[in-house]
């Protein structure tokens, strides 16, 4: 019954990517290794049938959507290349040098404490950050990044000095390369310390939260009064002086009380000369909880599709490339051949894998968002635990085996698998169970409504979407003129 012009059963193996229809008469097929494929109704019925076209067998063998005696090392291969990051060993190390801060945002996630509490049981001490430096360089990553957070952790200033100091040190005694970045509200950042930073290459981010009467909603001291003014003449002020260590992306919270002002903050932000946004949901720990700040992630969803879409229309009228940090984010995987270096958005999620948080006590977490759930996730502490043993204990790994997406039956047949990102930690905060559930669990939700905008945008004009990428237009100007050389040339 074989014709020509076709493959059959006995000469693949389908590797059972689901369909998922992106834009009419366009269906999406994303491998296990991240490639992708958009084929047409009748494209995609063959994938389900007894036999398919000789070109559509190429393709797909070429991606790995089926597996061949060609083509399956390399699939294999592939795979493992896709999860380079997944199994390299933590790279991102998050340092909280004090619990203390001038400010009391009403959605800070940290249960910061009052900035004249004792640093002496706030603030890290020399000890904690000689046993988190050794505990860092264990990993079998050969790239360490210290972020340093708090608290407000300019803070401890003299501590980010011996740790930087400290590690550096010891760094060169090893085959690893660090780096430093630094998280802070820049109310009480001095220019010295800002000069430190430039000197050991420490940027340094930092949250605005739009316009005065938004920003102060949320951003707010101990006394109760905005900080909206401060922190932008220490904007302009160190980027007046110390160009390049600030952020060009500032962090932005959302929550009820300014998701239907999202587009206004776009305005803003574009109008102050950030190249980008990073829009994020308010998190149902800490303050959040204690202020009943809970936000329905499909309330918020409205707005942010609805902002991204204002975002791209106004980069096509202005020809910029201003962009939002998970679009960034879902477009290196698209991309790229790896996942990438995002930790809060992989499948499986990065916690203690690619990423580790030491409190400011030296307690141990899998990850940010457990610095507040400590008796549910904590590890231990860097003063009576090493690395070696931690990675070796199945409850090490606890979160990150909870967010494998294989785990559950309709994550195995959802399109979008790969390209997941649960947070079991948030999972328990908001509702008391680890285990995200399908279509429940608010990252889910917000990875299938923000892939299925970006695949309907891609096949509509996929060029303004991929500007957003950091160096994507000299690329694009590269490629365009290799096809007029080659289209010159005959």
């Amino acid at each position: 019954m074989r014709t020509e012009g076709f493959k059959y059963r006995d000469q693949w193996l389908p590797n059972y990517f689901p369909s998922r229809e992106i834009a009419p008469g366009r269906h999406l097929r994303l491998s296990r290794h991240g490639t992708t494929q958009i084929l047409t109704p009748e494209q995609d019925r063959q994938l389900e049938e007894i036999f398919m076209e000789d070109e559509l067998y190429e393709r797909l063998e070429r991606t790995g959507h089926i597996l061949t005696k060609t083509n399956a090392l390399e699939t294999l291969d592939a795979l493992k290349t896709w999860h380079t990051l997944t199994y390299r060993g933590p790279a991102l190390h998050i340092v909280v040098l004090t619990k203390r801060c001038n400010l009391n945002c009403t959605y800070c996630h940290m249960n910061p404490e009052h900035i004249g509490a004792s640093p002496d049981v706030f603030d890290m001490k020399p000890e904690v950050a000689d046993a988190v430096i050794g505990f860092a360089l264990s990993s079998p990553s050969p790239f360490i990044n210290f972020e340093f957070q708090g608290g407000e952790p300019f803070l401890n200033f003299e501590g980010m000095k011996y740790f930087v100091t400290e590690a550096k040190r010891r760094a060169a005694e090893t085959d690893k390369r660090i780096d430093f970045c630094v998280v802070s509200n820049l109310m009480l950042v001095k220019d010295e310390q800002i000069e430190f930073c430039r000197e050991h290459g420490i940027n340094v981010s930092y949250s605005l939260n739009g316009p005065r009467e938004l920003h102060d909603l949320f951003r707010r001291t101990r006394s109760n009064t905005g900080s909206f003014d401060r922190v932008m003449k220490r904007i302009r002020e160190i980027q007046e002086k110390f160009p390049g260590v600030l952020s060009t992306s500032p962090l932005c919270v959302i929550g009820a009380d300014n998701a239907k002002d999202l587009i206004p903050m776009i305005d803003f932000y574009h109008e102050q000369g950030f190249q980008g946004v990073a829009i994020l949901k308010l998190k149902y720990l800490g303050n959040t909880v204690k202020t009943d700040l809970g936000f329905d992630i499909r309330e918020f969803l409205k707005y942010y599709i609805e902002a991204l879409d204002y975002l791209l229309e106004k980069n096509k009228e202005l020809g910029a490339s201003y962009s939002e940090r998970m679009v960034r984010v879902l477009l290196s995987k698209i991309t790229g051949k790896f996942d990438c270096g995002f930790v809060d958005w992989r499948n499986p999620v990065g916690d203690f894998g690619s990423a580790i948080t030491y409190d400011y006590d030296g307690h141990i977490l899998p990850s940010d968002e457990a610095r507040s759930l400590r008796h549910e996730f904590g590890l231990g502490n860097v003063l009576d635990q090493s690395y070696e043993d931690l990675v070796q204990r199945r409850e090490t790994f606890k979160s990150m085996n909870l967010s494998l997406r294989d785990r559950d039956s309709t994550c195995r047949e959802c399109a979008f698998n790969p390209y997941c990102g649960v947070l079991p930690v948030l999972d328990y905060a908001r509702t008391g169970n680890p285990a995200p559930v399908p279509h429940e669990s608010e990252e889910c939700i917000q990875t299938m409504a923000l892939l299925d905008w970006l695949f309907a945008r891609l096949e509509e004009d996929p060029i303004p979407l991929f500007r957003m990428l950091p160096g994507m237009d000299d690329k694009l100007v590269a490629t365009a003129a290799e096809i007029d050389a080659e289209a010159a040339g005959g």
